[in-house]
């Protein structure tokens, strides 16, 4: 009866493994792709004077997108309806190009003036560009230390 333990202990690894397994299959992990969403490519560029995302929105509207700027993350969202091409019934045989809600998450390393950036939608590719300002947080600074003679601050006699 002892060897029926070790077989009921490696069954219940295996059971964890393939659960493991099958929720990164289905992207359900935490820095994962959620069910029903699709990614557009992007870019993150730097040039001497500015910070641009550069994203592949084919068959977009500006009306289509959303776009907030939270602290240091660019949030890119929005809706692509599935294609139907012509007024007839169709039955797809492939289909790779991506539809339905999206969310893309861009974070920022560079410091960047954020209530001076614009976007602008030419052609399918969203340019969204951010004036680069100088980072002080970087910068060493000397603080002035105040001495203090009676740490309980009680007024002396």
């Amino acid at each position: 009866m002892a060897a029926r333990y070790p077989s009921l202990f490696f069954v219940s690894r295996f059971q964890a493994e393939l659960d493991r397994l099958f929720q990164e299959a289905l992207q359900l992990g935490e820095d994962s792709t959620p069910l029903g969403e699709w990614q557009p490519s992007i870019d993150v560029v730097e040039t001497p004077d500015a910070v641009m995302i550069l994203a592949e929105l084919p068959g977009f509207s500006a009306d289509d997108l959303r776009i907030e700027v939270r602290g240091t993350q660019v949030v890119i969202g929005g809706t692509k309806s599935t294609p139907r091409p012509g007024a007839q019934k169709i039955k797809f045989h492939c289909m790779e190009r991506g539809h339905g809600r999206f969310t893309r998450e861009i974070h920022l390393f560079q410091a960047v003036n954020t209530h001076h950036g614009n976007a602008r939608l030419v052609d399918g590719l969203l340019t969204i560009e951010f004036p680069k300002i100088q980072d002080k947080r970087r910068e060493a600074r000397v603080l002035h230390i105040e001495e203090v003679d009676d740490p309980q601050g009680e007024p002396e006699e």
